[in-house]
């Protein structure tokens, strides 16, 4: 399946996103999901970090979500680390758990609860 930035931003623009609908887009979306990580829109950003999360291969695009600047980009990549794989889920919340803002360690902690 051919997956477009379009095909993406469609799925994460709306207020609440369809991820089920964002997980089917599959490995294809992956490289838009970064690039979204990487913008401006902290909004967008966020929720395409956690999309990435519910797609095989996309626990780098959760790693670029965990080294952002924006705490609420960190965040979304501390709740969606719950859905990588194990060892990839405790690379990036090893590195949340020790964030300077609480909010972020507390939802690092949370997701280590699975």
């Amino acid at each position: 399946m051919s997956v477009s930035i379009e095909d993406v931003r469609r799925v994460l623009d709306p207020d609440e996103p369809d991820y089920a609908a964002a997980a089917e887009l599959g490995e294809d979306a992956l490289p838009y999901l970064e690039e979204l990580v990487r913008a401006d829109d902290v909004m967008v950003a966020s929720k395409a970090a956690y999309a990435a999360s519910l797609i095989s291969g996309g626990a780098d695009v959760v790693a670029t979500a965990a080294a952002s600047e924006d705490p609420v980009i960190r965040v979304a990549a501390a709740a969606a680390a719950r859905n990588l794989p194990p060892e990839r889920s405790e690379q990036v919340l090893l590195r949340l758990s020790n964030d300077a803002d609480a909010g972020i360690r507390k939802v690092a902690r949370a997701s280590t609860r699975r």
